[in-house]
């Protein structure tokens, strides 16, 4: 690779990053702001906690529509779609008085995030193959740096002028600025054998619907964001109920999970970069790790020395999960990048709407402490589907159905672009 795609590669890959960090401010913000919401739209805050539900459910169908669109649209293009919805509805947020404009607000909020993922996704496996699953950690740790920053931005907005607009409007030119950026950015398209061969993508991306390795794949995601979602949204509710402690007190749980997960994510990408682990290998720790986290806060939600730890070291295995799946599924289906993200993303939509509300149900008949073994017992059962999905492709290619590798199917380019 000579000096300018290399430049251009960094230029991309710090674009994308703030890209991640905007869109993890302004996917976040609305968690810490909810009893503002809830005033602002005069709602009761159980009620206005179903803005969640709705943007999970934007999130679900944006992605399928940005996995219909990638046969007319261009990944850059996408991306800049998901960034304007998300930077819009993020600055009209804080500024909804109506309930059921809030909910359209935060479902079209979730749709544009699905456009991001997906978009995202694709122009990493485009344009980084060589290094893929070490620049999907670094990329997707982006996400925890702005998960973390939107409650203290939301904080000091309400410290200095009172009002939660001003951490919103942070977030919202963040996107802005990276949509410019990214208008300048030259990022890969489509391979050359695709090109030319239209109908025989086409025909390739429908094809894989009818392979168990993806429908494997897909429920990897699925366990996986049901721990992750299912522990974040109700860790500050268990160990504020069992040590008796306020909400205040409580909540830098959350903090420490995030904290965690995007330590995770970046350590794991200096591991594989080192080679010190194989991605499978690192994989089944994180596996193991996470649910034995996870098993800790279930067991000792009131001893806060062990939930703050353990809580910190769920964040530390979850983090290279989703980035290292996202990897294997992305080399191994680089024929139909489009269809298999937006596959892969609708599980993970799906998880995210099923998952904390099943655990709100089950919490008055079982108690938090049972119902919080749910996420380590997610996290543990991927191993199973993991396991499968490994087996199946370590099959010798004559016995497979589609056949086709990365190298097989479209040898990416390293500086194609627009």
């Amino acid at each position: 690779m000579d000096h300018r795609a290399a430049l251009n590669r960094r230029s991309l890959f710090y674009t994308l990053y703030l890209t991640y960090i905007s869109a993890g401010i302004i996917s976040i913000l609305p968690g810490p702001a909810l009893s503002l919401l809830a005033m602002h739209t005069s709602v009761p805050l159980d009620v206005a906690g179903w803005i969640f539900t709705t943007s999970a459910s934007g999130f679900a169908i944006g992605v399928m529509i940005a996995g219909l669109l990638t046969a007319v649209l261009r990944p850059k293009h996408l991306l800049m779609i998901g960034m304007s919805l998300m930077a819009s509805t993020g600055l009209i947020t804080p500024l909804a008085y109506f309930f059921p404009s809030l909910l359209a607000v935060q479902f079209a909020m979730g749709v544009g995030f699905g456009f991001l993922d997906v978009s995202i996704n694709i122009t990493i496996a485009l344009a980084f193959p060589d290094t893929l699953s070490e620049t999907l950690n670094n990329l997707h740790s982006s996400y925890g740096v702005g998960a973390l920053v939107a409650p203290l931005l939301l904080s000091l907005a309400l410290e200095v002028t009172h009002q939660a607009l001003w951490a919103f409007l942070v977030g919202s030119i963040a996107g802005l600025a990276c949509i410019c950026l990214l208008a300048r950015q030259y990022v890969p398209t489509t391979t050359k054998q695709v090109e030319k061969q239209p109908q025989q993508g086409v025909s390739r991306s429908r094809s894989v619907f009818g392979q168990i390795l993806l429908w494997f794949m897909a429920l990897q995601f699925f366990l996986y964001i049901a721990a992750e979602v299912g522990f974040s949204s109700w860790i500050v509710t268990a160990v504020s109920q069992s040590a008796a402690i306020t909400i205040v007190l409580a909540a830098p749980v959350a903090t420490v999970f995030w904290l965690g997960l995007t330590l995770g994510r970046l350590i794991s990408a200096q591991v594989l970069k080192r080679a010190l682990l194989s991605e499978n290998m690192l994989l089944s720790l994180c596996f193991i790790g996470g649910s034995t986290s996870g098993l800790l806060v279930a067991i000792f939600p009131g001893q806060l020395a062990v939930s703050f730890g353990a809580s910190g070291l769920a964040g530390l295995f979850f983090g290279p999960v989703f980035p290292g799946l996202m990897a294997i599924a992305s080399r191994r289906f680089a024929h139909a990048l489009g269809a298999v993200s937006s596959v892969l993303l609708i599980s993970s939509g799906i998880a995210g709407m099923i998952a904390p509300v099943l655990m709100g149900i089950l919490i008055p008949s079982f108690g938090i402490n049972w119902v919080m073994a749910i996420p380590a017992l997610s996290c543990l059962l991927i191993t199973v589907p993991f396991s499968l999905a490994t087996r199946r492709q370590r099959r010798p290619l004559h016995s497979q159905d589609d056949g086709h590798t990365m190298k097989e199917d479209a040898p990416l380019p390293e500086t194609t672009g627009l």
